[in-house]
């Protein structure tokens, strides 16, 4: 079964409850409603509305762009990393379950 862009709008609405916009699994999330939203037709700016995300982080091909914090955190996370690493992928894989009721 396909998902629609109210179950996108669903997804993005449970992740944003449990995680703040930076987060990983956030973003992962994000990325795929925005792209579930163009698919069925809706330009970035009612894509992003829908969602209740910036327009401007979604470029004119579809995609969901990280902000220059969540970028910062992300290398900043790899280099200090050590076996957590694994453990933090554990975690966003189960908030991205979660959000998307998988």
């Amino acid at each position: 079964m396909n998902p629609t862009p109210q179950d996108a709008q669903l997804a993005v609405k449970r992740v944003l409850a449990e995680v703040n916009k930076e987060n990983e699994a956030a973003y992962r999330v994000i990325f795929e409603a925005v792209k579930i939203c163009i698919a069925s037709g809706m330009n970035r700016r009612e894509a992003a509305k829908f969602l209740g995300v910036q327009a401007r982080r979604i470029d004119r091909h579809g995609q969901y762009f990280r902000s220059l914090l969540a970028t910062r955190d992300l290398f900043r996370g790899a280099l200090n990393a050590g076996s957590r690493s694994s453990a933090d992928a554990a975690d966003v894989e189960a908030i991205i379950r979660r959000a998307w009721k998988r």
